[in-house]
């Protein structure tokens, strides 16, 4: 009995075990000489928050972007700039928001604690577009990340 109880445990762990390396996997449009501090996977495209490697108080830039296939669609702000005065970090209750206007539009990102990352898009009261992330980096809601958002002046 407790040999076929294990050869049943063996696969059933190890289908686990790839399941959960696979769940890490989340594309980015953020290239290898860069940092990839969130991404999403949602409709057969890739959003990412990259930003450069000497990001400072004073230095560095950080950019959002869309893309499918690697190939970038938006890109925000263009050209690349420091963070500070374009992105505002919020805790929420049950989370964390990272929110940027562009052009009239209101971009807001909400990873929550359990459950799903959004991407939802509103002019004036008016939601305009909302993605819904089958996957996702889950960085947003970290401490070291809302300490380096802190540092670069985009926490709230």
């Amino acid at each position: 009995m407790k040999v076929s109880v294990m050869v049943f445990r063996v696969p059933l762990l190890l289908a686990l075990s790839l399941f959960s390396v696979s769940s890490f996997a989340v594309p980015s449009l953020c290239t290898k000489e860069e940092v990839t501090e969130w991404s999403c996977a949602a409709r057969g495209k890739v959003y990412s928050l990259c930003a450069s490697a000497d990001r400072s108080p004073t230095t560095g830039y950080m950019q959002y972007r869309a893309g499918k296939n690697q190939k970038l669609e938006f890109s925000f702000p263009e050209p690349r700039e420091h963070p500070k005065g374009h992105f505002l970090l919020r805790l929420a209750p049950r989370g964390a928001s990272l929110s940027f206007t562009n052009d009239g539009y209101e971009y807001l990102v909400y990873e929550p604690l359990a459950g799903p990352t959004t991407i939802n898009v509103s002019k004036g009261q008016t939601t305009v577009g909302s993605v819904t992330c089958a996957s996702a980096t889950d960085t947003l809601t970290l401490t070291e990340t809302q300490n380096r958002f802190k540092l670069l002046g985009i926490y709230e």
